[in-house]
């Protein structure tokens, strides 16, 4: 009986512990769940209400800033007024009128002076009557005399008297145009001698090179600098056109070389980024970056060595057994602007001049018929300008060049005249101990592959004594 009676106490305290921890797990459940409604309304910004409701939040009032009240106080205050906000405006355009003032004062001065400079300039030239003079007042250039090079060309050039009396009545036409640019633009005249390095001052100059013209463009760089080039027309062959981008050429490598004139004659005939390679080659080495001390090519080494001659021989010429005709100090050509295409030639015959008078200065014009369409400007010589103009004025417009008929019959009449000369435009020269090839082309002003060509050969095998057939015409760099 007392067992029965522990069994049943036992079971009723173990039910209503269990009845008690299921209800208290109940009761924490439901408090977490409580929990996480609240917290989940709290992040959605609702807020619980004591009734168990779930209420939207109501809007807050803005607090305002001390920055916009501040603002708003100042608005409110009555605007002052400054008396002296007149007289400062009134100062202030004084000040300003007096400066423009200054401003006009200073640029008429200098535009004074520089009249007043310019016309001195042109007195002390009229005084001269001689281009050959105002070129030797404006040498610039050191004396480089001692330099080897420079001794070898000048008693190279002054062994032929003729021959320097020769290239300066060439230039005669030229020489004061070329002057006056480079005074204009404030530049050495010793680059008014570079002409004769170049191409002796013949406008028709060509070299193996594919340069062309009196500064002896080649054909990418021409235009590069505005030269047109057609099969009518050649803007490198024109002497006023192609002194224009020469000298501009030259004054963009003057300042890319930092005015060292030598340099910038060596990048003209070398190019400009052989020049910077063998500059920087230099620097590496820890060497000098001088023209004289730079390993450039052997035609740039003695290119401008030979313009240094030719200003040694023209600044004292009877030193050196040269006697220099006088250049008048006035332009000996003149131009006039024709818009219709002008048979040269025929306005030279009907003129009572040789037939080659206008197409020589005018050698821009490749057919001898000028071509509106690029240039309608004609090189007049200055003494026969007036019966020259009336002329060309009525003269019936020619023949378009630009028609494959004018064309062709140009070219048969080339090629005729071609065949008439083949014979005088080659001969014959003797192999020597110690030639080549490449020795002798260099020399007569042709290519390797044309000499071998002219001769048949098959190899670059020559012998002493054997006779070669080279071009007559000698090359730009040895004009006379």
């Amino acid at each position: 009986m007392k067992k029965t009676t522990f069994l049943k106490v036992t079971a009723s305290a173990v039910t209503s512990f269990l009845l008690f921890a299921g209800l208290t797990s109940t009761l924490s459940a439901q408090t977490s769940y409580e929990q996480d409604i609240n917290s989940a309304a709290r992040q959605l910004g609702l807020i619980k209400a004591p009734t168990g409701k779930i209420i939207p939040p109501q809007p807050q009032k803005q607090l305002s800033s001390p920055i916009r009240n501040q603002t708003t106080q100042q608005a409110r205050r009555p605007t002052r007024v400054d008396p002296y906000a007149a007289k400062r405006q009134q100062i202030l355009r004084q000040n300003i009128a007096r400066r423009k003032a200054l401003q006009t004062r200073l640029a008429n001065q200098k535009r004074l002076r520089n009249q007043r400079a310019y016309n001195q300039q042109r007195q002390q030239q009229n005084r001269l009557g001689n281009v050959w003079d105002r070129i030797y007042q404006g040498f610039r250039f050191r004396n480089y005399t001692y330099q080897p090079l420079v001794r070898k060309y000048t008693r190279q050039f002054s062994r032929s008297p003729a021959r320097i009396q020769r290239l300066a009545d060439r230039s005669s036409n030229y020489l004061y145009m070329i002057v006056n640019e480079l005074n204009r633009r404030r530049m050495p005249t010793e680059l008014a001698l570079l002409p004769f390095v170049e191409s002796a001052y013949r406008n028709t100059a060509y070299s193996h090179a594919g340069a062309a013209g009196m500064w002896q463009f080649i054909p990418a760089t021409g235009r590069r600098y505005g030269l047109h080039q057609t099969r009518s027309y050649d803007a490198r062959l024109d002497p006023m056109q192609a002194t224009r981008a020469a000298l501009d050429y030259l004054q963009r490598l003057n300042r890319e070389f930092r005015g060292d004139w030598l340099l910038s004659l060596a990048a003209y005939n070398a190019g400009e980024y052989r020049v910077h390679r063998e500059i920087m080659n230099n620097r590496r080495r820890g060497m000098r970056t001088d023209y004289w001390s730079l390993k450039l090519p052997r035609e740039t080494r003695h290119y401008v060595p030979r313009l240094l001659a030719y200003k040694e021989i023209f600044r004292n010429p009877r030193a050196f057994g040269v006697r220099l005709r006088g250049i008048p100090n006035t332009h000996a050509l003149t131009t006039v602007s024709v818009n219709k295409a002008v048979d040269l030639r025929k306005a030279a015959t009907y003129a009572g001049l040789p037939v080659d008078t206008l197409t020589s200065i005018n050698s821009g014009y490749l057919h001898g018929i000028t071509t509106p369409r690029f240039s309608n400007r004609i090189l007049l010589p200055r003494r026969h300008a007036g019966r020259l103009s009336q002329i060309i004025q009525q003269l019936p417009p020619a023949a378009d060049v630009h028609n494959k008929p004018a064309y062709r019959h140009y070219a048969k009449l080339k090629k005729r005249k071609r065949s008439r000369r083949a014979r005088a435009r080659y001969r014959y020269v003797k192999v020597r101990r110690g030639d080549n090839l490449f020795r002798i082309a260099r020399k007569h002003g042709i290519s390797v592959k044309k000499l071998k060509r002219l001769n048949k050969l098959k190899s670059n095998r020559i012998w002493p004594g054997k006779r070669l057939k080279v071009a007559y015409r000698k090359s730009s760099g040895s004009f006379s």
